[in-house]
């Protein structure tokens, strides 16, 4: 096997592609090279995990219950993939799957400590790696789905898959019925009207891709007028997703409602506790995006601060400009501090929060919507229209009315109509 240097292949991996040289460097130093022969069984499914590991040569398949009867292979990783990550984001340090080398291998590995380390330093990498995750778990669900379709058709022709199929259908019935009270269950968390105060004009848009999602959007009464405006994306979708939305809607309204009625409330320090309580008690693998504005109807001025959500813009005069603030999504890592920044809206001003299933929409070429487009779309219309029905009918365009919907989609628009 040829030989490299930590750093000349950090160089070269997409997920160190933005970091600033002086961690490309850093890193090189924390990284170590290894080399296995193939045949290798790298650590077993539940075995305790301690480092994160990146394939600079070779070949690796990950493997669920090795050595049974009921082992599946569930991916093959080669260069520039990593391992192990799963177990550093799990309270438990559980590898979820074996691996095995394919062929003679060399990784460049971290342990933990340097792993946290780089995450407090660089908290988007966290993302990336969560939706990297997110990817292979979605891969391995719809194989597993792919083989048991398989294995169906194949038992249709006997008279016991008929016995079966008759029990699958009451069971689908079953979870139809109780999916449709789920989104019934996650409608009523959502707020029951949308608040109007006196010279404003707020409109939201809810629509999960399955019966229930991750998205969620709240409004909190605050003393003095004042209005807490919550958008939030929990990852993944289904019944996961809406389960930890739940969970977040919760502590956060129980937040805002704590804090004394003449305390000032600073948007950092709300997400800042949530995060705290919701590492405690969030699923391995999951997280949330939020972003939080306090808003003062009288002078239009709007405080926030963002825990990993899409940027939302705000047009003034026909200027589109993204209202810029960066922290750690919540319920990965505790102790993180959120910032408070603030803007002003004018009359005629309009302020357009979303969520990243607008931005990641795909048209049947594949191609992607971007923030780009929801940006001209914004600096066409200018206000002249309603932001929402606007941008959804642009949407509609780009993608065909054909085309399933891919992810959960929310929409927040809040426009200063007098002074």
């Amino acid at each position: 096997m040829n030989e490299v240097t930590p750093e000349s292949f950090v160089r070269q991996l997409s997920i160190f592609s933005n970091l600033p040289t002086e961690e490309i460097q850093a890193l090189s130093q924390v990284l170590h090279l290894r080399q296995y022969p193939a045949g290798t069984i790298l650590f077993h499914e539940g075995d305790t995990g301690d480092s994160l590991a990146i394939i600079v040569e070779g070949e690796i398949e990950a493997i669920h219950s090795l050595g049974t009867e009921n082992e599946r292979l569930l991916s093959r990783l080669k260069p520039g993939d990593f391992l192990g990550e799963m177990s550093l984001f799990n309270p438990d340090r559980q590898r979820s799957a074996s691996v095995r080398s394919l062929t003679d291998i060399q990784l460049l590995e971290m342990i933990h400590t340097d792993f946290e380390a780089l995450l407090s330093r660089q908290p988007n990498l966290a993302v990336y790696i969560m939706r990297e995750m997110s990817n292979r778990l979605r891969a391995v669900e719809q194989a597993m789905i792919l083989d048991l379709q398989n294995k169906n058709m194949q038992l249709a022709q006997a008279l016991e898959d008929l016995k079966q199929a008759q029990v699958q259908l009451i069971e689908k019935e079953k979870i139809e019925y109780e999916l449709a009270l789920a989104r019934k269950i996650q409608q009523s968390i959502l707020p029951k009207e949308t608040p109007s105060p006196p010279g404003w004009q707020i409109a939201v848009y809810w629509q999960p891709a399955h019966a229930v999602g991750g998205d969620f959007y709240d409004f909190l009464e605050l003393p003095r007028g004042r209005l807490g405006i919550l958008i939030g994306d929990a990852t993944g979708k289904g019944i996961p997703a809406a389960l930890v939305m739940a969970t977040t809607c919760s502590v956060l309204r129980a937040i805002g409602s704590s804090l004394p009625a003449e305390q000032d409330l600073s948007p950092g320090a709300v997400l800042a506790q949530a995060n705290d309580l919701l590492c405690q008690q969030m699923p391995p693998g999951m997280f949330i995006t939020c972003l939080l504005g306090i808003l003062d109807p009288h002078t239009g001025e709007i405080c926030f601060a963002n825990a990993g959500h899409c940027l939302p813009f705000h047009v003034s005069t026909g200027v589109v400009s993204e209202l810029r603030a960066a922290g750690m999504p919540l319920g990965l890592l505790p102790g993180q501090t959120y910032q408070d920044h603030s803007a002003c809206l004018a009359v005629g001003d309009t302020l357009t929060s979303f969520s990243d299933g607008l931005v990641e929409a795909h048209d049947p070429e594949g191609q992607m919507y971007g923030a780009s487009r929801i940006r001209q779309e914004l600096t066409s219309s200018a206000g002249d229209t309603e932001t929402i029905p606007c941008l959804l009918a642009s949407l509609l365009e780009f993608t065909g009315p054909a085309l399933e919907q891919e992810d959960d989609i929310t929409l927040v628009s809040i426009r200063r109509t007098q002074g």
